[in-house]
């Protein structure tokens, strides 16, 4: 008798209206504050709020973050290279997207 048995994957869907203060963003990502400060510095990604006790992100910044984390780590690009190499990727992925739909 073979018993099967099924791999249940769980995730949660980050949307962009998700909410996160920089606390969690920093959590999820598992960066330093001053990390995100130089991205946001850097304008790759945008908080709202005006002060940084008051800062909130969306959920696109989890990935932002990463991938610039990524980047850094095993390609050792700096933050200015970091924006423009993800800026093409995100601009590539949206020509693809658009392919694929027509």
């Amino acid at each position: 008798m073979i018993k099967q048995t099924a791999d249940i994957l769980i995730g949660q869907i980050i949307e962009d209206e998700t909410r996160l203060t920089l606390r969690q963003l920093c959590d999820a990502c598992a960066v330093r504050a001053e990390y995100v400060i130089e991205l946001v510095d850097e304008g790759f990604i945008e908080p709202s709020g005006m002060e940084k006790s008051h800062w909130c992100f969306n959920g696109v910044s989890i990935r932002r973050v990463q991938k610039a984390k990524r980047l850094q780590h095993d390609l050792g690009v700096n933050l200015a290279g970091v924006a423009l190499a993800i800026d093409l990727i995100d601009e590539i992925e949206f020509l693809r997207t658009r392919l694929d739909r027509m």
